[in-house]
């Protein structure tokens, strides 16, 4: 191996070892509150595999999601729902933590409120030798899905449009349920009630689509390019969409 090629993958190595070495574990990444007594407030766990103490900050934020999919995160300063403790915290070598978020509302919401707990590991100068022309630092960010519903509360998920764009198939749902719904294992049946024929989709048809998370009273729309199976359908065909429900 020539000098500056070792001397390259030595440094990638290094760096590697360094950034796992700091690494810190958190579980679990979705859990939901639903009011009841054994259920009101939840844990979150965070656990330091390494062998040096590592700084971790803890936040909740509001999820919102607009009719594209794109996911924004305003961070919450204060609520009346929810309360989280800690929010910061020193995790010692190979030791586990853990942080506690509960229900604090006084009435059941309207709909399934969707929130971001936000577990962020705080930069930290990894060689604290000042002679040292450079160091490392570190950051590793987790983000899990927390939900607040009642236990009663369902999702409701219909097909509310579809569109020939020429070159492109446009396909709108609607969630008009309580609670979210992820489109997992999703299968859509395009039928001309004519011809007697059907078109199935499958989820490999629907990449982008299918796996989806669609929010508690919320619309998305997926746009596909116009091939393969997309090339068959009429708007005159009546839509069926099947998944497996939460």
């Amino acid at each position: 191996m020539r000098p500056k090629l070792r001397l390259f993958f030595f440094s990638c190595v290094s760096l590697l070892f360094s950034l796992n070495s700091y690494a810190f574990k958190f579980s679990p990444m979705s859990t939901t509150l639903t009011g009841a007594a054994s259920t009101k407030s939840t844990l979150f766990f965070l656990e330091n595999d390494s062998n040096q103490a590592i700084a971790v900050q803890v936040n909740l934020a509001k999820r919102e999601m607009d009719i594209n999919g794109v996911e924004s995160n305003p961070q919450i300063i204060s609520s009346d729902e929810l309360t989280l403790y800690p929010t910061q915290l020193i995790i010692p070598p190979n030791e586990k933590r853990s942080v506690k978020v509960t229900w604090t509302g006084n009435k059941p919401p309207m709909k399934e409120l969707s929130f971001r707990l936000i577990a962020e590991q705080l930069p930290i100068e990894l060689d604290k030798n000042k002679n040292k022309k450079s160091s490392i630092k570190v950051l590793l960010r987790y983000v899990a899905a927390l939900y607040l519903k009642p236990e009663d509360y369902v999702s409701d998920v219909k097909i509310l449009e579809t569109k020939d764009l020429d070159k492109r198939f446009l396909i709108q749902v609607e969630n008009i349920g309580k609670k979210h719904q992820v489109l997992s294992n999703l299968k859509l049946s395009f039928s001309d009630e004519k011809t007697k024929k059907e078109i199935i989709l499958f989820a490999e048809d629907l990449k982008g689509m299918s796996g989806e998370n669609i929010l508690a009273e919320s619309k998305r729309i997926f746009v596909f390019p116009k091939t393969g199976k997309f090339l068959e359908l009429k708007m005159t065909d009546k839509v069926k969409i099947t998944f497996d429900k939460d």
